[in-house]
């Protein structure tokens, strides 16, 4: 029976350690990096992140998504239009940028793009060939590039956080690049993605809305409080994200794999179920942490910092039920179903935002949007699944 359990869930548990493993790697990091750069640096690097997360999900049109039920004689070109797509793209954002942020923020947004998007693609193809040791190990070194980058430049020259990220983007895109040539893991074509134009005209806009509405808070915190209360606002998303992106970037291609031609979705829903139990007591923590210890982990400069995370720790736990019952959903082709949710948990932020703002006087707390909306969306998917059941 564990032999059975074991190779059931070998797949997602190697996955899922590698990930584990860069998280700790980015943990162990963080103390030295807010030591490092100013919580300036932290606000204008989580501006540029906010950008490169909203493009990065309709760089490629979503095709990389596509390459995890794609037929085996499509993949190649998918990676190939994918690139072609993603570079269009990122050139016509930079002419735009250009007009609203400085050049340096304009490099590190058009270098991430391309690279998180080449990434992106790369892992999604090897996974959907159950290449799960090359997977993971390029989540290992995904995260060891940017922190050793961060880490290691300021002790050369004088740089800002942003900088640092353009050249870990440029360095991750150059070797992608070469394995792509190397292992001639393209064909050129412009016929494959009319294949999968669902997760072009479906999955794309749904991708974009749920990228907006996760960076949204950004744009309210820099426009309201203040682009210092940026960088608490983004060490403390970057350091929830981790466990979060896990479950989106990972999982999430582990069970579309899983249910390209399963169509009962009672699987879908007792895994999402488990997840968001088990998640409860792991974003619990936060709320009974001292201030003192979020002080000597990220230094004196940081007081305040404990809030931020018991506002955003309220409704990060709920995203852990998204993965398998979103995954059922991109598996059978109807993404439409979570751009609808979408659309509804924006507005449901749109209105909380403008009513804290009227009723609240700490403008921090504005921030509360966040929990509720995310406790909606995700529980609605998981409810949308449990209807299609009957």
């Amino acid at each position: 029976m564990i032999a059975r359990i074991f190779a059931k869930y070998q797949s997602i548990g190697l996955i899922t350690s590698s990930l584990l493993v860069g998280a700790i790697i980015t943990f162990i990091a963080l103390p030295f990096l807010t030591r490092l750069y100013s919580v300036q640096d932290f606000g204008e690097y989580g501006i540029a992140l906010a950008v490169v997360s909203v493009l990065s999900t309709i760089a490629n049109l979503r095709l990389d998504q596509a390459l995890l039920v794609a037929e085996e004689q499509d993949k190649k070109s998918l990676i190939f239009e994918g690139t072609m797509f993603s570079t269009a793209i990122v050139a016509v954002s930079a002419i735009i940028l250009s007009f609203i942020f400085n050049a340096a923020v304009v490099v590190a947004i058009c270098s991430g793009v391309l690279a998180n998007t080449l990434i992106q693609t790369i892992y999604n193809y090897k996974f959907a060939a159950h290449a799960e040791y090359f997977c993971a190990g390029l989540n290992i070194l995904r995260s060891l590039i940017v922190v050793l980058v961060q880490l290691g430049l300021p002790l050369l020259m004088s740089i800002s956080l942003v900088n640092s990220y353009s050249v870990s983007s440029v360095l991750m895109l150059l070797f992608i690049l070469i394995y792509i040539v190397k292992n001639q893991l393209y064909q050129v074509s412009w016929q494959a993605f009319k294949h999968y134009q669902d997760f072009i005209y479906s999955n794309t806009p749904h991708a974009l809305l749920n990228s907006f509405s996760h960076n949204l808070p950004y744009y309210v915190v820099s426009h309201f409080v203040g682009v210092q209360a940026m960088g608490f606002y983004a060490i403390v998303e970057r350091t929830l994200r981790v466990p979060i992106n896990l479950m989106s970037q990972t999982i999430r291609q582990f069970f579309i794999r899983k249910f390209k031609h399963l169509e009962n979705s009672q699987e879908a829903l007792k895994s999402s179920v488990l997840l968001s139990l088990l998640s409860l007591p792991l974003f619990a923590v936060f709320f009974v942490l001292p201030e003192s210890l979020y002080l000597w982990v990220f230094g004196k400069d940081w007081v305040g910092i404990s809030t931020y995370f018991q506002i955003l720790a309220l409704g990060y736990w709920a995203i852990f039920c998204n993965p398998p019952s979103s995954a059922f959903l991109i598996a059978q082709r109807s993404s439409h179903v979570l751009f609808r949710l979408q659309i509804i948990e924006l507005l449901i932020k749109f209105v909380l935002f403008f009513g804290l703002y009227l009723l609240v006087e700490d403008k921090i707390y504005m921030l509360l949007a966040v929990p509720v909306a995310l406790i909606f969306y995700n529980f609605a998917i998981l409810f949308s699944v449990w209807s299609s059941k009957k």
